[in-house]
């Protein structure tokens, strides 16, 4: 018989097959693509209306799209939750929530391949970029108090940075020695090659930095366009509804470079992990997918609206390849 560790799904497995499908059908059905698909500037200038009844009111039910920043605050707040779960445990043998519930629900089938410090540095990686994103959201984005999302996107962001949290730790909860009776701490623990994990968290701590950066960099370019001061055919190429060509840093050859920085980020910690950690591995297929839709509807969104003053060798999201 099964253990309740072979039968349950973590939230990022439970999402990532839906998900994945759901964003595919979105792309090339019609009525999910003028519905659902589009956000931010996308929605406002949607040309592609509901035809039938029930697109048209699914497409109704959004949000303010500045409620991403929710997303970063969800999902810090889990960190910090986590970060107190597991001070009260390691500490103070206290139990708290999660904890409790690992105890009760679950067993150490599936929670000893990744070793402690592979659990700890990703999880201090990830917390560093809520922070970061938290900290763009309330004071370097300047996002449009018009723009709107739609409901199931709200959904998904916040479903999908707790899933990330848990994620960093939750395949290597036997380090913890959560459980009384498990068999190891880390199944590699005698045949892990010391010299090859430093290596690889190193190389995994400096793509996270640079694609940190660079994604801080394309944030502020967005953000600087919003402010009056500094419009100028300069630097940028103004349209008549207010929206400009953003240029700098990877704007000279991407259209959405903080995209491929979002991915590069979660590269990184799959090789921090290995490519060990399935809830990371599902998160870094879903960022591919989700964000290279969007990518696609954003170049051809500034071609529509820029014509020929939009640069034509820009790739929508991946450096030589898309």
């Amino acid at each position: 018989m099964k253990t309740y560790s072979e039968c349950i799904r973590t939230p990022s497995q439970i999402q990532f097959p839906e998900l994945f499908s759901f964003s595919c059908s979105a792309q090339q059905l019609h009525e999910l693509q003028a519905s659902v698909l589009s956000y931010g500037k996308l929605n406002l200038h949607n040309q592609k209306k509901p035809r039938t009844l029930w697109a048209d009111q699914l497409s109704k039910l959004t949000l303010p799209k500045y409620y991403f920043c929710h997303f970063y605050v969800i999902g810090l707040a889990t960190s910090v939750i986590c970060l107190i779960e597991m001070l009260a445990w390691t500490q103070y043998n206290k139990p708290l929530l999660l904890i409790s519930l690992l105890q009760r629900f679950d067993n150490d089938v599936g929670s000893r391949h990744l070793s402690l410090r592979q659990c700890t540095v990703g999880f201090t990686l990830m917390t560093i970029h809520l922070i970061r994103r938290v900290y763009e959201s309330f004071l370097v984005e300047r996002p449009s108090k018009t723009a709107t999302m739609h409901f199931s996107h709200y959904l998904i962001g916040v479903g999908f940075y707790g899933a990330m949290v848990l994620g960093t730790w939750l395949e290597g909860a036997s380090n913890f020695e959560i459980w009384s009776h498990q068999s190891a701490r880390y199944d590699n623990e005698s045949q892990r090659d010391g010299s090859f994990e430093n290596i690889t968290m190193v190389f995994s701590i400096l793509l996270f930095l640079y694609a940190t950066y660079h994604q801080y960099r394309c944030h502020s370019i967005l953000a600087s366009l919003r402010q009056k001061s500094s419009a100028s055919t300069e630097t940028t190429a103004i349209s008549k509804n207010g929206y400009s060509i953003p240029k700098g840093d990877w704007f000279d050859i991407l259209v959405t470079p903080h995209y491929f920085a979002d991915i590069l980020i979660y590269v990184s910690l799959n090789i921090l992990y290995h490519f060990n950690n399935y809830i990371f591995l599902c998160g870094l297929i879903w960022t591919i997918v989700n964000l290279s839709i969007t990518a696609n509807e954003t170049k051809q969104w500034y071609v529509r609206h820029f014509q020929n003053a939009f640069p034509k060798d820009r790739y929508r999201i991946i450096p030589g390849c898309y």
